[in-house]
């Protein structure tokens, strides 16, 4: 009797600890020493405690209240907020008091995409140096930690930490240089939220709601769930049992110095974290609606088999984030993929295609920019390491839309051609004091009425350029940079590089195909 007595005194204990860990005053696990708050902005903070209880925030020696409903959730939103900082801020709840020493307010941008965006400083040319030059603590970092479902053993924390020597060497490369050069020129805080993760593919980033409501997009939700459905949950982990094992095996044949072995495909199901709609449940949600002032991007490698539908499917990606951050006009700037030979699909130009859907998207959602990035690709490495060009494209870009500085910051865009005789003649936006290219004009294709295309010579007269062919006498459509690997070199005289175009729309490789096949 004493013993079960013990036990259920134990039971009780344990039942009261949680109970009193659930009245604690708590902010979200993004909100804590060192981050960076949003300036001229409502910004929205959040997090739990007694229910039904009133809770205070002071900071900058204003007050704010709110009052946290019957689960104890409460949110509210700070404003008019002067930038700078170090400044303290107190969350006070009854007799329960949270209190932050250091918080910043300046300028927070969310970083996302897959691989590209998450090639880390470390990994960029002349890491040693930019490393050892990084000692601006006024760049301010926190990492999304990567969970592929529900449960999914956990990966760091949501620290937020300066993108100093000590730390810097995880951070995005493209986030850094853009950071970097935003907070040099307008001397504010600067603080980058990296959520992004390797291979993952635009509709990851979308809740499931939102990809369903879209005729075009809803199939990828429907073709994955039919899958699902019929392979069952016992097939499923069967499959990942084996997958575990020849992972393993795998990884130790590379260690021990074989080549040319095939990497195993995980399984798609509940536990892969490129499901649709996995990562914006598992990632994206944890910082929503933290207030920012915009987002970065650099994905779309994974969907270029569907290139037609991510003309659909990347804007409904920004009105996805443009909602969820309570900012419809929220600006989304982005990269436009490299150059990359060895995509796998040999000389079909899928990647062309996902190309002109980025640039129809610069083109068609208000308040988005693109960073050209055809010039810094390399042939046989789909990571090229030269990120710098690309965050400093990416600030250029937020310095002229969003920030009202004039700066340059496009290369040439096509708008127009003229037909005459033989000739194409090429009209370009975003000229600035002129063309110009490094010795031969190359990346041009050209066709007549049989629609095929063959290489072209160009050159560049009054700011236009000039395309020709011998054997095509009566020309019909030109094409630029129109490859997944391509010598396209046009300039303008900032030094941006032109954005691979096409004059024709005949149809599309991917039209249509809007699933893939696991």
């Amino acid at each position: 009797m004493k013993i079960k007595f013990r036990f259920n005194i134990i039971i009780l204990s344990l039942i009261l600890c949680i109970y009193a860990d659930a009245q604690k005053l708590k902010l979200v696990e993004l909100f804590n020493e060192g981050g960076v708050l949003q300036r001229n902005s409502k910004v929205t903070i959040w997090g739990t405690s007694a229910p039904a209880s009133n809770v205070t925030v002071n900071v900058q020696g204003k007050h704010f209240q709110s009052r946290s409903d019957n689960n104890g959730v409460w949110n509210m939103d700070l404003s008019a907020l002067k930038e700078g900082g170090p400044y303290s801020m107190q969350v006070i709840c009854s007799n329960d008091t949270v209190k932050l020493k250091e918080i910043y307010i300046g300028d927070v941008w969310i970083a996302g995409g897959q691989s590209n965006m998450g090639w880390r400083l470390d990994q960029n040319d002349g890491a040693k140096e930019h490393i050892a030059n990084a000692t601006n603590k006024n760049i301010r970092f926190v990492m999304v930690p990567y969970l592929a479902y529900e449960g999914d053993k956990k990966r760091g924390d949501m620290n937020w930490r300066t993108a100093t020597t000590e730390n810097v060497s995880s951070m995005s490369a493209v986030a850094y240089f853009f950071a970097k050069d935003l907070q040099e020129k307008l001397n504010v805080p600067v603080g980058v939220i990296c959520c992004y993760k390797g291979g993952s593919g635009a509709e990851t980033w979308m809740s499931r709601e939102s990809l369903l409501k879209n005729p075009e997009l809803a199939p990828i939700v429907e073709n994955y769930e039919s899958y699902y459905s019929k392979l069952g949950k016992e097939k499923y982990f069967q499959l990942v049992s084996n997958y575990v094992k020849d992972l393993k095996q795998y990884q130790d044949s590379v260690k021990a110095g074989n080549t040319g072995l095939k990497n195993p495909k995980e399984p798609m199901g509940e536990q892969n974290y490129n499901r649709p709609y996995g990562l914006y449940n598992t990632m994206l949600k944890r910082v929503i609606p933290y207030s920012v002032k915009g987002a970065i991007w650099y994905q779309g490698e994974h969907n270029s088999p569907r290139a037609a539908q991510y003309r659909t499917l990347f804007p409904a990606v920004i009105e996805q984030w443009r909602s969820d951050f309570k900012n419809p006009n929220m600006p989304f700037l982005f990269v436009q993929l490299a150059n990359y030979a060895n995509t796998g699909y040999g000389d079909r130009p899928l990647w062309a295609e996902l190309r002109e859907a980025q640039l129809l998207t610069w083109q068609k959602v208000k308040n988005t920019g693109m960073a050209v990035s055809i010039d810094v690709g390399e042939k046989n490495t789909i990571h090229p390491p030269h990120k710098e060009p690309v965050g400093k494209r990416l600030s250029a870009i937020a310095f002229n839309t969003v920030y009202g500085i004039n700066v340059p910051y496009s290369g040439p865009v096509y708008k127009s051609v003229e037909f005459k005789a033989n000739q194409a003649i090429l009209s370009f936006d975003f000229v600035y004091d002129g063309l110009k290219v490094n010795g031969e004009l190359q990346g041009f294709i050209i066709c007549g009425a049989d629609k095929q295309f063959i290489p072209a010579k160009a050159e560049i007269k009054n700011n236009q350029i000039i395309v020709w062919a011998e054997s095509v006498t009566s020309p019909t459509a030109v094409r630029y940079g129109w490859a997944n690997w391509t010598e396209a070199n046009l300039k303008n005289s900032a030094d941006f590089p032109a954005t691979p175009f096409r004059t024709d729309d005949f149809p599309l490789l991917t039209a249509g195909i809007k699933t893939t096949k696991y």
